[in-house]
């Protein structure tokens, strides 16, 4: 089915032609579930920090009596949740093993094995379908909402390619040239062979994991989506914060704090704010969600300067004023 079939042109959704195409049968997909969906948002923000794994959600509405996907495998790992009705699953034999996100499925390509397994899932019940792995669903007698948590994990090929790269950025040995006329033989002549094996062997040792494990813990942060209400009113009322205002993380944001050169350095989101030292104590309660007096958030500076940066920090989104205490 094309979008063609359920957009206007101004590629709005129609929505008398989604419900009509549902009742023909079709199945209704919200990509994107937590973009939209505060308890879904929270659950991926939960899972992602748990297995350092990009997530995403989406919901599927399905008719009676009808199939939604193909067989088919996907290139990441699934955990569906079904909400309401039941859905018939067949596991089948014939995926790749350990697919990366480049294996895209291709239908023409890839047919379904055997049916190796075949049962009914619940609402209320959730099923785990790994990456590469055959799998098909159809409706039984009731209409069928699930839920889709997919986990984009991290594998050692990406902290290979992430290692590599990140050597190669640093050691300008590894964008030397092949010699000249590498190829004309056709194959890999002894001298090139042996260079090949001496580099492989250095690199383990010039490799710098230390680095590399942490910037991409650093993406799977950034990826937390942040809870998505309020931002402009706290940006307009941000001139009114007083002393006795009580301000919070907001949350769903990363954050960290680091001590440099006898300063705090904030940091979320790849930017950092320098805080005199005396405020480590009150960052701290901050990040791990407690609710602190505007007044007393900066130690060692007067309430004027104080005021000047907490505006800047909710009008970054970083924090919130909260009627709660």
């Amino acid at each position: 089915m094309t979008t063609a079939e359920y957009l206007w042109r101004d590629r709005m959704v129609d929505p008398a032609r989604v419900a009509q195409l549902f009742s023909e049968g079709a199945t209704v997909v919200f990509g994107g579930l937590h973009d939209r969906h505060e308890p879904a948002r929270r659950l991926c923000n939960a899972v992602s920090l748990q297995v350092s794994a990009r997530t995403q959600t989406n919901i599927y509405l399905t008719p009676p009596g009808s199939q939604g996907f193909r067989p088919h495998w996907d290139t990441h790992d699934v955990y569906v949740l079904q909400i309401e009705g039941s859905k018939r699953w067949r596991m089948y034999g014939g995926g790749p093993e350990l697919p990366l996100k480049d294996h895209k499925f291709d239908p023409a390509r890839h047919q379904a094995g055997d049916v190796e397994s075949e049962f009914t899932l619940e609402a209320g019940e959730a099923l785990y379908v790994p990456r590469g792995w055959m799998h098909a669903a159809s409706t039984t007698d009731s209409t069928s909402v699930h839920i889709t948590l997919g986990v984009m994990s991290y594998t050692w090929a990406d902290l290979l390619a992430d290692s590599l790269s990140e050597l190669v950025d640093r050691n300008s040995s590894w964008r030397e040239n092949l010699p000249l006329g590498f190829a004309l033989d056709g194959g890999l002549d002894k001298g090139l062979e042996e260079e090949l094996s001496r580099r492989i062997l250095t690199l383990s040792q010039e490799m710098d994991l230390h680095s590399v494990v942490p910037a991409r813990a650093e993406t799977f942060v950034e990826h937390l989506r942040p809870r998505a209400i309020d931002y402009l009113k706290q940006v307009v009322h941000a001139d009114e914060v007083s002393e006795e205002s009580r301000v919070c993380w907001r949350p769903g944001v990363p954050g960290s704090i680091a001590l440099r050169d006898g300063r705090v350095a904030l940091i979320s989101r790849g930017r950092e704010v320098d805080f005199p030292s005396e405020a480590k104590t009150t960052l701290e309660c901050l990040l791990r969600g407690e609710i602190v007096r505007a007044g007393e958030i900066i130690d060692g500076l007067d309430w004027l300067s104080r005021r000047v940066i907490l505006k800047a920090l909710i009008r970054e989104g970083w924090l919130t004023v909260t009627e709660e205490s």
